[in-house]
């Protein structure tokens, strides 16, 4: 927490501890909401709802929406129903479903009844959407105009807008049954004739999203097409809502951290619910049960397969750590470039071209000067010529090796339309302890 709001903090805690909630309210809300959640955090639960009580609902509504998720749900739980209900009314429906999502059902339903009959349809409708998908993401409130309207008519419209529309930067252009024809932008209403008809600016191709759309397709969809929003139609092509910019920044936040989760064979928080210890062991148990049956039955197999060789030249041994520690480090490397081109938008073609040519470029020229180093420390440690050529060769071909694995595992999953973040560190460190290996020992026993 910053100084400022440090400051904040104490003052506010000592206003609590005097009675003075009144004025505690007003020093917090006179803050950005961003500012304020974090103030209201520092204060314990009890402190946090006495002061949200006491502030204006759509002030109370800004800050809880700053809260870490899992801590908006605590804050709810602590307030009454109809204080409850007041600040729900008060966010943004997107962000009222997510909290109305997350609360215990038969709570849930004794709230959705303090609600008008429209608005809990509306409600429950977008609560039986997943949360990880567009349908989840969607606001129901955007500003829709017939095709037929002038631009003047438009720009009229945009003055008197509801402030709970999340965006006016784009107009949706419907037909009488609610289907979409096209999207207007602001830029494209200010600088037409007043006169001009709304069907005369709008172009052929409405990049739209279905629903059932994943999250992370629509951060794409966003992202590769610079949009600020992006609209949710169904089958028949009626709009249904749109997804806005910044409910699309969290998500690529949550992505990029399930995915670096995932990459060390570890879990997100959100995968191990708080307070229970081994909520995760069932999640990283695998891992650690499939790495040990390869290093055992591979591994282990292929160096009793080669013990003839150690048995004559030990100093084959004193290498192992170098090649499979090498192995699995330029593996990793690789995975990580090749993952982040994935995640550039970029057709697959395209872009497994590029990335597996760059790494493994990148591979032969490392693995060759690696080699050729390791090789002459050999010689001038009088290891013997044969040990030198053995560790050098096979070095130069476990880097490649490596770029290879790292490069093809991501790109193959991406192109069986699955996550390409579920190729985990561990899992790609014990594939290449035994590539290196064979490799190792295959060259040994062909040329000792």
């Amino acid at each position: 927490m910053e100084r400022r709001n440090r400051i904040i903090l104490e003052t506010v805690r000592d206003m609590l501890g005097r009675g003075d909630v009144r004025q505690a309210v007003r020093t917090v809300a006179d803050l950005y909401s961003a500012d304020t959640a974090e103030v209201l955090f520092g204060l314990g639960i009890a402190g946090e709802v006495e002061v949200l009580l006491g502030m204006e609902p759509r002030a109370a509504a800004r800050a809880m929406f700053e809260m870490d998720e899992a801590h908006q749900v605590d804050v709810a739980q602590r307030l009454g129903t109809v204080e409850l209900r007041g600040l729900l009314e008060s966010m943004p429906v997107d962000e009222a479903v997510d909290l109305l999502g997350d609360i215990p059902e038969s709570r849930r339903e004794t709230l959705l009844r303090l609600f008008g009959r429209e608005e809990a349809e509306e409600l429950e409708r977008l609560l039986a959407y997943s949360d990880d998908t567009a349908g989840g993401l969607m606001t129901p409130e955007y500003i829709s105009v017939s095709p037929e309207a002038t631009a003047q008519e438009v720009i009229g419209l945009l003055r008197g807008v509801s402030p709970e529309v999340e965006t006016i930067y784009y107009v949706y252009v419907t037909s009488g049954e609610g289907r979409l024809g096209g999207v207007l932008s602001l830029r494209e209403l200010i600088v037409s004739p007043p006169g001009r008809r709304v069907s005369e600016m709008i172009g052929p191709e409405v990049i739209t999203v279905s629903p059932a759309t994943d999250q992370e397709e629509v951060a794409e969809f966003i992202s590769k097409y610079d949009l600020l929003a992006v609209p949710v139609t169904d089958d028949s092509g009626r709009m249904l809502g749109i997804v806005t910019v910044d409910d699309v920044m969290d998500v690529i936040g949550d992505e990029v951290e399930e995915d670096i989760m995932r990459f060390a064979g570890a879990t997100g928080p959100e995968e191990e619910p708080p307070g229970r210890l081994f909520a995760g062991l069932g999640r990283r148990i695998p891992w650690f049960v499939l790495t040990v049956a390869i290093e055992i039955l591979l591994v282990g197999g292929i160096l009793k397969l080669y013990s003839p060789v150690f048995s004559t030249f030990i100093v084959l041994v004193f290498f192992i750590p170098l090649l499979v520690t090498m192995g699995g480090n330029i593996a990793v490397q690789s995975s990580t470039v090749v993952g982040r081109w994935l995640a550039s938008g970029l057709p697959l073609q395209r872009t497994a071209v590029k990335a597996i040519l760059g790494e493994v470029v990148w591979g032969v020229l490392v693995g060759l000067l690696t080699g050729v180093i390791v090789a002459t420390l050999s010689f001038l440690f009088h290891l013997g010529e044969s040990i030198g050529v053995v560790v050098g060769i096979s070095l130069a071909l476990t880097v490649i090796a490596a770029s290879l694995v790292g490069c093809v595992l991501p790109v193959t999953l991406k192109a069986l339309n699955r996550d390409p973040g579920v190729v985990s560190g561990p899992l790609l460190g014990t594939i290449m302890d035994v590539i290196s290996l064979a490799i190792y020992l295959g060259i040994g026993t062909l040329l000792i």
